[in-house]
């Protein structure tokens, strides 16, 4: 009998202690989650416990069924103990299941992501070979006018444009501009930054090394700074060694200052081109966000671990990749990509598709250029068709949903910080070692 009481006590005890396990408090972020999970898994073994309890039980209930005869009226007490025991467990039991099951009711719907649906517009500012000097009723534009500012005669559809349209609906544009024209335009290419930082536009970091003419070249390797650098003329960024990297990254950030504008925190590689090394300097320099990784490169890039969302590299920087959208046939395509082809396709429609129930590790990039509002000639060069392009960039954005929203660079920077936006993985930069390819 006192083994029974004894039983009994222990049960009690553990019945009010399993009143203090279910929390009145519900979580809201990570953190939490690792506890609500943690409660689970200690319930789920308290069941195990009550369990192996019952069995322990019952099979001492079969024991003083079989010898009734010998052990009579003590045996009666002590089976009728050890069934109300086992009620008394089924029932803890009963309690433990209700409350994981409304435990894991609220682990679901925290993992129902409440984090905003974010959308960050990149712009490549640039201006290459199909910009060239070219002759439109009786005028010449130059390189940057054409294809930078979108100026011809007294029509223009450019980076003011997209500032302007930007500017109706309150919402911020990351413009990439490519420095390394720094050595072919000079000072026109400083003014470029300065006219988009001064309508308080995101200017972020792009890189073109083939931008950079013979003559500059010359005085960049008979510069002191070149030589301690150590670094190795090669426009193949994605063939960078660490002293090249870190020599351009720093030159640019030189560029910044020079300008008065906030140094930039995220970057992209022309053509996508990029290494270890790339990811390596970011972090040097205090940049968090490279806009790089594409599953559709054209060869430019050699490592891919598929369709990839939001994701880290191990030395913190934050990869958002190229965005591709599968289509509603669940393939996914290279004409799937967000860029100036979605604005005049049921945007809505799409984006939903992509963010689900994960808009914190979901962060949707449409790439544009500085001339996307241009169309070509037969010659491949760029030139101010009609206003068309502008106001389908109007319309996209006036129509875009308020459930999405449109922030800068900078501005993604906030969420990082505060763990509303999150790396869907981590990995080593060793993945990006062998990108050399020419």
């Amino acid at each position: 009998m006192a083994k029974s009481f004894a039983v009994l006590f222990s049960i009690i005890i553990i019945g009010a202690s399993l009143g203090s396990c279910i929390s009145e408090d519900r979580y809201k972020d990570d953190y939490e989650e690792q506890i609500i999970e943690a409660e689970i898994s200690d319930l789920e073994n308290q069941i195990r416990l009550h369990q192996n309890k019952i069995e322990e039980l019952s099979n001492a209930l079969n024991y003083s069924a079989e010898n009734l005869t010998f052990q009579h009226q003590e045996n009666l007490s002590s089976i009728q103990n050890l069934s109300t025991q086992i009620e008394q467990l089924v029932l803890q039991i009963s309690e433990l299941e209700l409350a994981i099951e409304e435990l894991e009711s609220l682990l679901r719907a925290i993992s129902e992501d409440s984090s905003p649906k974010l959308l960050v517009i990149t712009v490549d500012v640039e201006a290459g070979n199909r910009c060239g000097e070219l002759v439109s009723n009786n005028l010449t534009h130059n390189r940057i006018s054409t294809c930078m500012y979108g100026a011809f005669g007294d029509q223009r559809a450019g980076i003011i444009e997209m500032m302007d349209i930007a500017d109706e609906v309150g919402a911020k544009i990351s413009f990439f501009v490519d420095v390394m024209e720094y050595y072919t335009y000079g000072d026109q290419m400083l003014q470029v930054m300065r006219d988009i930082d001064s309508r308080g536009h995101d200017v972020q970091l792009h890189f073109h090394p083939s931008m950079i003419n013979s003559t500059n070249w010359e005085i960049i390797q008979n510069s002191e700074e070149w030589n301690e650098s150590e670094a190795t003329k090669d426009t193949y960024m994605n063939c960078w060694d660490q002293n090249t990297a870190n020599f351009w990254f720093s030159n640019a950030m030189k560029i910044f200052d020079e300008t008065n504008i906030t140094r930039p925190v995220a970057y992209r590689s022309g053509a996508y081109r990029y290494c270890d090394t790339i990811i390596q300097a970011m972090a040097n320099n205090n940049m968090t966000q490279s806009y790089n990784y594409n599953i559709f490169s054209s060869g430019r890039q050699n490592y891919s671990a598929g369709y990839l969302y939001n994701f880290q590299w191990e030395n913190g920087v934050f990869e958002f990749p190229i965005t591709y959208v599968k289509d509603q046939d669940g393939e996914l395509r290279m004409s799937s990509r967000i860029d100036d082809s979605t604005w005049t396709l049921p945007a809505n429609d799409i984006f939903e598709r992509y963010y689900g129930n994960h808009p914190s590790t979901r962060v949707m990039t449409m790439i544009l250029h500085s001339y996307s509002f241009l169309d070509t000639n037969e010659a491949g060069q760029y030139y101010l068709k009609d206003q068309s392009k502008v106001n389908d960039f109007r319309a996209f954005m006036l129509k875009l949903s308020d459930e999405y929203t449109i922030v800068s660079s900078s501005e993604l920077q906030a969420y990082i910080a505060d763990g509303s936006v999150r790396a869907v993985q981590k990995f080593p930069l060793s993945f990006l070692e062998n990108e050399c390819n020419r």
